[in-house]
């Protein structure tokens, strides 16, 4: 995302030398719009927020109604919730040091005393505990108070249809972010005209210097030095032309001292403001600093808050810091104070990528367009927008770069590692059908007693591809965290939100560290229950080896049975497949239980403990079947398929076909698992949920709902109410994302299959590699349609799961030593310990082949490792301002402190202590300056109602009084009109869907194009001239019926200014060929004097195809002199001779309609234009009477796209819908609306008559 090269620039067909570049340079500066075919969906006005936090508004309530089994109603106190409890979340939701957390427990009881009437007392039961309801009251409107106060953060209240949920929509100004991606040192991208690449730098003239050697002319212009007055002359120019911002118009004299840096900045700009062609795919990163003079440097991305340095995951991922910095969502969210807190997918509504483009490109990538389905990993070639993936590589294509734009490089790092691992599971695949293919023509079997030689370099071949896959990996990683600016990241880990205190001995203690009290758990008690864990996981995996042998046991008994029972020994493979399944999910229940016991402080901690847990068992659950069935059955059992009943690699085959299988339809299973519920629920009725019943007996209490209008018309709610449908109401149908460790966990355990037992059966890896692409969609599937966005989050490799790849390398030399000597026939006529030393030497030549693969691939690549150090010297030369014939940058300084370090020659010297201080303070007063100069773009955004700045007062979010009768009918009535936009938009969206299906928007030529047939223009303009007026005078006279008048008609390109008389450049043309009229007729009604002055043509012309916009129809009005050879008319033959001479005529005037008047695509009826006599030039001037003079009256309609139209009236119903919201929202708050609307209740005419018909009236 963000990259501007595209296929073309690749090649360097875009490529300008210097000089040119210069000229172009100064022309003026063309406006520039989307012409990519995703900005379809991009919406400029829409008005969305980045995160939503979900409360409950349910209303306190003295008792609790039910119905007990004989029918008898029941009465229970409400639950009470005690202050010591809260006071103990509220210390733990606060993060940051123990006095901050003081503070925030001291508002809170505060707070609770100016609630309830009294401060909390141990002593008194009564004041101590309160009501569930009225806390979560309480601390729901302490949340969004803090919010609004401390965080900066923009907030946007509104409630649920039944009015039982508040939802508080969060978002953070630019500003905001800005700082704090200062604050955080977070690495933005450089633009990509910062370092446009070597195919740039390394362009030549076609000359050589004295030394033979070729002239770089971009190296040369780069090194041309500039004085300090020429480089303020050139920004200025740039300036003027709108094409560089303000921060950039003139050097920064403190800090660019040199004319090295003058030039520097110079010759940046003009690259950036030349766009010139790119070719770096993997540009630079750095640490954001919000100062002015580096604004330019990095890159920007549209989007409906205007251009901005972030993509959505930058923007979220700051947002939730920012959040995280007030409150610790996680931990109210796990103590129920807080119903939840969610990234939106509508924080991407009106640009692109979005959810719905995710399903179109990414899950059903069939249909999608060749060149945004992706690429099979981030080093391919067609990673870069624009470029094709090869056909036989889609399967495996995914649009990464959106992916991590969107869902963060966690998820990301996720997606390219599967695809990576299922492209180079080709090559097992290969090997393996070569491997089938070669028994099947030979004739051969590989139960054959003697050696197979394919069985043993099949064996050699896995381990040494386990090797390669996992270093190829390893360089692969290095590539993504690199290209997505993520090398070397380290993020500081905060305590889990489930991390708790010893309930039984002190919960907080004084750190021996930073000397504040925070929350312990002693790890003698982890460790103990750490061992406990240990034990029982041994208890299970023998109880699990157990089973296994039991279910062998039976199927034995089953075979020496004979008949049907014999027969149905093929199902046991079944059911071991199916047990593998239930005992993972069931023993993936206890391992969390048994982790969430053991109170890990960190995430990290917690998940390396999980992954340990869940590996110790999973090992011996997916393979201890399959390793008894190739090393033990047919030793203590028998072997049960195949021709030989000591060789048991048919029975391997069937349950790895079984074991695969199984996974298939969980994976199919898991993509339609809500469609399956859905028919369950049909066929067997609706399950009963007690939260429900709960819910249900509260509808009759009323109290609170005055506030959102919620009381008007109760009783007859259920029948008549409307409810504020809003988009994000979606999401929270959606369940939340469970995270990548069970989708990682069941790729590796397959990784295992693979490299371990697929000498049971050759097609395997042709396996793996299927349910890898089916993997792939239906995870995409899961988080595009059927999860809340999940958090991004910055990562740079895929953790620990790397060392579980190299583990399964590892087992695959034992195992498939194991299976070559043990479980084949290849070494049957020898001993058990011929067969042991056999074993070891295989062994041992399999586990040098894997040494030897890791060896021989270099970790760091060289062309990663110049990328590396290209990149950091592009940082160090933009950033740091250091030259390559300085030699001022001292080791271990920060980029922050060489900023400060003088650059030229004259400045160098020795700093001492007095000048580390000044260069502090300097620092400082940077910082400063920096601060406010935010603050007052923030400010001018005010000023201007940009949409990033919210104008509500979130300090004021509740009302001071009821809403009155007429505000909530009002309200309820904006309601409705909300919900007619809300189907008006739906349905022209899905107007503007199919109309793009036929059609493709040119913004350069202004003209819609067919997508059947590019080449095809879709402007038609329908011209019908009516009557031509003040042609004939008594000077000269014009007689229609002895010198026929006629009017042809042409589109040619409009060049303005352009002199009719004088001969013009050849150029395409933009319309069909000329028409002719018909000749014009003299008015029915008689005239004293008939010199002409009016003629009747009621002629209409069709001109089409029209090619571009920039045009302007031009109507020749010609005079025939000799009568005998007529001109021919347009309407068809009549007659006349082809190949007659052309009659003599006389030009009598010209009219000019520019095709721009038309744009609106609405017919123009009687649309009088002036006629220009010959000699005269046919511009008007705005106060011009045309009627005063000759001219025509046409009925004219020019049309150019069905998507224009359509564009118009979203624009125009997305602009009443945020009126709507704003005017909504200021009733909810007792304000007066800042619109004008036709209320219902303006019938009334004075206040009594208002009060008198309040009932009667009907939104």
């Amino acid at each position: 995302m963000g990259l501007s090269s595209s296929k073309e620039q690749s090649e360097n067909d875009d490529y300008k030398p210097p000089l040119v570049r210069q000229r172009e340079r100064l022309l003026e500066r063309r406006t520039t719009v989307l012409t990519d075919s995703d900005a379809a969906a991009f919406d400029p006005t829409a008005d969305k927020y980045d995160y939503l936090i979900v409360f409950k508004n349910d209303k306190p309530k003295k008792k609790i109604s039910h119905y007990d089994d004989e029918g008898q109603e029941q009465h229970k106190e409400e639950e009470k919730i005690k202050w010591e409890w809260l006071e103990n979340v509220w210390l733990e939701a606060i993060p940051g040091e123990e006095d901050k957390k003081e503070k925030g427990r001291d508002y809170l009881k505060f707070l609770w005393q100016q609630r309830f009437g009294s401060l909390p007392n141990e002593d008194s039961e009564e004041i101590d505990m309160q009501p569930k309801s009225e806390i979560e009251l309480l601390v729901r409107d302490h949340i969004i108070d803090v919010l609004s106060r401390k965080s900066g953060l923009q907030l946007k209240l509104s409630l649920s249809a039944n009015g039982r949920k508040q939802y508080c929509q969060v978002r953070a100004p630019m500003s905001l972010l800005e700082r704090k991606a200062t604050q955080l040192e977070y690495k933005l991208k450089f633009k990509p005209e910062i370092d446009p690449g070597p195919a740039f730098w390394q362009r030549t003239d076609g000359t050589y210097d004295r030394a033979g050697r070729p002239r770089y002319i971009e190296l040369i212009e780069e090194q041309r030095l500039t004085s300090k007055d020429e480089t303020n002359e050139a920004l200025a120019i740039l300036y003027k032309l709108g094409k560089i911002g303000p921060h950039d118009m003139s050097v920064f004299d403190e800090e660019e001292t040199t004319e090295k840096h003058w030039s520097r900045r110079l010759r940046t700009l003009e690259r950036i403001v030349d766009k010139v062609p790119c070719t770096n795919e993997y540009p630079a990163y750095a640490s954001f600093t919000g100062k002015p003079k580096e604004r330019h440097l990095y890159d920007e991305y549209p989007s409906v808050r205007g251009k901005t340095l972030f993509l959505s995951k930058d923007r979220l991922y700051l947002t939730r810091r920012i959040i995280d910095e007030v409150f610790d969502f996680g931990v109210l969210e796990e103590n129920k104070l807080v119903d939840l807190i969610t990234a939106l997918h509508d924080a991407n509504y009106g640009e692109m990528p979005t959810a719905d483009w995710f399903l179109k490109r990414w899950v059903y990538f069939y249909q999608a367009e060749a060149d945004r389905v992706g690429a099979p990993y981030v080093t391919h070639y067609a990673i870069i927008k624009h470029r094709t993936c090869p056909r036989y590589l889609r399967p495996f294509a995914q649009p990464l770069m959106e992916i991590r734009s969107y869902f963060g490089e966690k998820i990301a790092f996720y997606f390219a590692w599967l695809g990576f691992y299922g492209y180079y599971l080709i090559y097992p695949a290969l090997g393996g059908l070569i491997c089938t293919l070669y028994l099947l023509f030979s004739g051969t079997s590989d139960e054959a007693i003697g050696i197979h030689p394919e069985q043993i370099i099949m064996a050699l071949a896995l381990v040494v591809w386990s090797a390669f896959y996992k270093e190829s990996w390893d360089i692969e990683s290095q590539y993504c965290a690199l290209k997505w600016g993520t090398l070397n990241f380290e993020e500081q880990e905060v305590d889990r939100p489930q991390f708790h205190g010893d309930p039984d001995g002190e919960p907080r203690r004084i750190s021996p560290v930073t000397n504040q009290k925070e929350t312990f758990y002693p790890p003698e008690k982890r460790q103990q229950t750490q061992r406990n864990s240990l034990f029982i996981i041994i208890f299970f995996i023998i109880a699990l080896i157990l089973v296994i042998v039991l279910i062998f046991e039976i199927e034995y008994l089953m075979y020496l049975q004979g008949g049907f029972l014999a027969s149905a020994t093929g199902a046991v493979g079944v059911l071991q497949a199916v047990l593998i399944q239930i005992l993972s999910e069931q023993y993936g229940n206890f391992a969390n239980a048994r982790n969430d016991k053991e109170n890990y402080r960190t995430q990290t901690e917690y998940e390396n403990a999980l992954v340990l847990k869940k590996f110790l068992f999973e090992i011996f659950n997916n393979y201890s079947a399959l390793a008894i069935t190739a090393y033990f059955k047919g030793v203590y059992f028998i072997c049960t398929s195949g021709t030989y009943k000591q060789n048991c690699l048919g029975d391997l085959k069937l349950l790895l076909i079984s074991i695969f299988g199984t996974r298939f339809a969980l994976a199919i299973y898991s993509a339609y698992e809500e469609r399956v519920n859905r028919i369950i629920e049909l066929v067997f009725g609706p399950t009963k949920n007690k939260d429900d019943d709960a819910d249900s007996d509260d509808d009759s209490d009323d109290e609170n709902d005055d506030l959102e209008g919620g009381g008007i018309n109760k009783k007859k709610s259920s029948a008549n109410a409307i409810s504020e449908t809003q988009r994000f109401e979606t999401e929270l149908e959606l369940k939340a994302y469970e995270g990548t460790f069970d989708d990682y966990a069941e790729i590796v355990l397959q990784m295992g299959l693979v490299s371990m037992f697929t000498l049971g059966w050759y097609l395997v890896p042709t396996l793996g590699v299927l349910e890898v692409l089916l993997q792939i969609r239906v995870d995409a599937y899961k988080l595009a349609a059927q999860t809340r966005r999940p958090d991004p989050a910055p990562a740079e490799s895929v953790g620990s799961w790397g060392v579980l790849m190299e583990s399964m390398g590892v087992l695959a030399v034992y195992a498939n030593a194991g299976i070559v000597v043990f479980t084949t026939r290849s070494f049957s006529n020898y001993s058990f310990l011929e067969k042991l030393l056999i074993f070891f030497v295989l062994e041992q030549i399999a586990l040098v082949l894997k040494i030897v693969t890791h060896a021989s691939i270099i970790d760091v690549p060289t062309d990663l490792s110049d990328k590396k150090r290209r990149n950091d010297h592009v940082v160090k030369r933009h950033k740091v301002v250091a030259f390559d014939d300085d030699d001022v940058v001292m080791a271990g300084q920060d980029d922050d402190d060489t900023d400060e370090i003088p650059s030229s020659m004259t400045q160098r010297r020795n700093i001492g202590i007095g000048d580390d201080y000044d260069l502090q303070k300097k620092r400082e007063a940077d910082k400063k300056r920096a601060a406010e100069h935010a603050q007052k773009i923030s400010d001018l955004a005010l000023q201007r109602g940009a949409v990033d700045a919210d104008l509500l007062d979130v300090n004021a979010l509740k009302p001071d009084k009821p809403l009155t009768r007429i505000q909530q009918h009002r309200l309820e009535y904006l309601r409705r009109k909300l919900l007619g936009v809300d189907k008006d938009l739906a349905l022209l969206r899905n107007q503007y869907k199919v109309a793009c299906r036929h059609e493709v928007y040119k913004p350069k030529l202004g003209i819609s194009y067919s997508r059947k047939d590019p080449d095809l223009a879709l402007g038609l303009l329908s011209v019908t001239v009516v009557e031509a007026n003040g042609l004939g005078t008594l000077d000269a006279p014009l007689d229609a019926n002895k010198h026929p008048v006629r009017i042809i008609a042409h589109v040619r390109e409009d060049r303005g200014d352009a002199d009719e008389t004088k001969e013009e450049n050849p150029s395409i043309s933009v319309g069909p060929p000329p028409q002719v009229s018909k000749p014009a007729k003299k008015p029915k009604e008689p005239l004293e004097v008939d010199v002409g002055e009016r003629l009747v043509f009621n002629h209409s012309f069709s001109l089409a195809p029209i090619k571009k916009t920039q045009a302007a129809l031009h109507l020749d009005i010609l005079e025939e002199l000799l009568t005998e050879v007529p001109l021919v008319p347009t309407s068809g033959g009549d007659g006349k001779d082809d190949n007659a001479p052309p009659a003599p005529q006389r030009r009598r005037g010209h009219a000019r309609v520019p095709l721009a008047l038309l744009r609106d695509q609405k017919p123009h009826r009687n649309h009088v234009v002036r006629i220009a006599k010959p000699g005269e030039s046919d511009f008007i001037d705005e106060d011009e009477d045309v009627r005063s003079g000759p001219h025509l009256v046409i009925h004219a309609q020019f049309q150019f796209s069905k998507l224009e139209p359509i564009k118009a009236k979203i624009k125009d119903l997305l602009a009443t819908q945020r009126k709507l919201h704003r005017d909504v929202t200021n009733i909810q708050l007792n304000r007066d609306t800042q619109f004008r609307w036709d209320w219902p209740d303006t019938r009334f005419g004075d206040d009594e008559a208002k009060d008198e018909d309040e009932e009667d009236i009907v939104p």
